[in-house]
């Protein structure tokens, strides 16, 4: 009673978190309970208990694994450029100049939109025959590129699109922590002689530090969890070159009609995207916050 006196409002949230926990948790047990068993549509046998031999299966898959390989690259490299892009931009937009409200509201168009239409507008740009991209590179003298058709260039070029609509997230992040920073100690070591670049590196950046680690495994978390773009885009190819985790496990479910070794490739997925939320709350998150 004293509890409850103390803070009455914990009468009203702790049932929506109890009811939430038990969805949850029964989804979880649902989807191990999958993993351990042989349910596909395409069996006569019925279901069937296998205990792990799924992810044995999962372990010895090929294409499982390089599309495991595909996740992990697409992964760093659109985190890593992200960061550093929107960072960059952020302290650019730091700055006062003719038009700052126009160019920041301009630059955070492409997080708004749709992972749909910026697939479907980026597909449109790469066309091979009739693409945006080909015709600025003709001007240039360069030779035309099958940007989505070529097994070397299709990742990449789904890469090119996901920096695009995601690289606004990290500026509105870093403008919002740049905004808020004081500014007595950048003037202090700008009377003291040193340089722009000394100035980022030595005490800006520092002090980014939680923002940038926040932003880095937040985007970390929806780059492993990238499907639209890559559907809409490649729909795994060619050639299996854009195949990643998710849209492996989208075809062994409504392809092959394996849905218990597709609910084993989404467990992994959800594993590392879990691992990915414990790193962010043990070193990103400020401690009296945690």
């Amino acid at each position: 009673m004293q509890t409850i006196s103390r803070n009455p409002t914990r009468i009203f949230y702790w049932p929506i978190i109890a009811l939430l926990a038990a969805i949850g948790f029964s989804l979880l047990g649902y989807a191990i309970w999958l993993c351990l068993h042989n349910v596909s549509l395409t069996s006569t046998k019925g279901t069937q208990f296998v205990g792990l031999r799924n992810f044995e299966r999962l372990i010895t898959d090929w294409r499982g694994l390089q599309a495991l390989w595909r996740t992990f690259l697409f992964v760093v490299l659109a985190t890593s450029i992200e960061v550093v892009l929107g960072i960059a931009v952020a302290l650019f937009l730091d700055q006062e100049f003719p038009g700052k409200r126009l160019v920041r509201s301009l630059i955070l168009v492409p997080m708004i939109m749709t992972p749909v239409i910026a697939g479907l507008t980026w597909r449109f740009l790469f066309n091979a025959q009739s693409g945006m991209i080909n015709y600025w590179l003709s001007t240039l003298g360069i030779a035309p590129v099958d940007w989505l058709g070529d097994p070397s260039v299709a990742l990449y070029a789904v890469l090119v699109a996901d920096i695009w609509q995601w690289t606004p997230f990290v500026v509105l992040l870093a403008m919002a922590t740049l905004e808020n920073l004081p500014k007595d100690l950048v003037e202090a070591a700008r009377m003291d002689g040193a340089n722009e670049v000394r100035v980022v590196w030595h005490i800006i950046l520092p002090m980014l530090r939680r923002t940038l680690a926040v932003a880095a495994l937040i985007r970390a978390i929806d780059s492993v969890k990238a499907f639209d773009l890559f559907y809409i885009m490649t729909k795994g190819g060619p050639a299996l070159s854009t195949e990643t985790q998710n849209l492996y496990g989208y075809t062994v479910a409504f392809t092959n009609f394996d849905i218990s070794y597709a609910m084993t490739i989404a467990v992994l997925l959800t594993v590392v995207t879990n691992v990915a939320l414990l790193l962010l709350n043990r070193f990103a998150m400020p401690r009296g916050n945690r």
